[in-house]
């Protein structure tokens, strides 16, 4: 019988491995308001996924343009490190947290947001240079 490399499981790819990316997303909606299933603050978090949806896309697309693949982290464990833009309305910085990271896992930047891959999580609130558009996501493979 012939050995067929391509069907090993320890076969060397030559696929980069994505160590880092960085997002800007707009300003979250605090998660108390998503807690009260008020219709209103729920079709209010919607606009804010499709603003987010529009900023990312934007982004990968000038990604693209510098030959930069559309970022995804599969299984690989990760760090997150959340900036927060400090004139933003919201009171306390785990109020965005539940938002941002559940986007993470919506557009398949990391598989999910269990403690399998996302090993640690770091907030922070930073100048308005650091997160021009709200909030800045850095993921980073472990």
């Amino acid at each position: 019988m012939i050995a067929e490399p391509w069907r090993a499981p320890n076969w060397p790819t030559n696929e980069p491995k994505l160590v880092q990316t960085t997002l800007d997303l707009p300003p979250p909606l605090s998660v108390n308001r998503l807690r009260k299933l008020n219709k209103s603050e729920l079709i209010r978090h919607g606009y804010w996924i499709d603003r987010a949806d529009k900023m990312v896309t934007a982004q990968w697309a000038a990604a693209k343009l510098r030959g930069v693949s559309r970022p995804n982290f599969g299984d690989a464990r990760v760090h997150v490190t959340v900036s927060l833009n400090e004139k933003m309305k919201l009171r306390d910085a785990d109020n965005a947290l539940k938002s941002v990271i559940d986007y993470l896992k919506r557009i398949e930047i990391i598989r999910d947001d269990s403690k399998q891959y996302v090993r640690r999580i770091t907030v922070e609130w930073v100048e308005h240079k650091d997160a021009p558009e709200g909030v800045r996501l850095t993921v980073v493979r472990v």
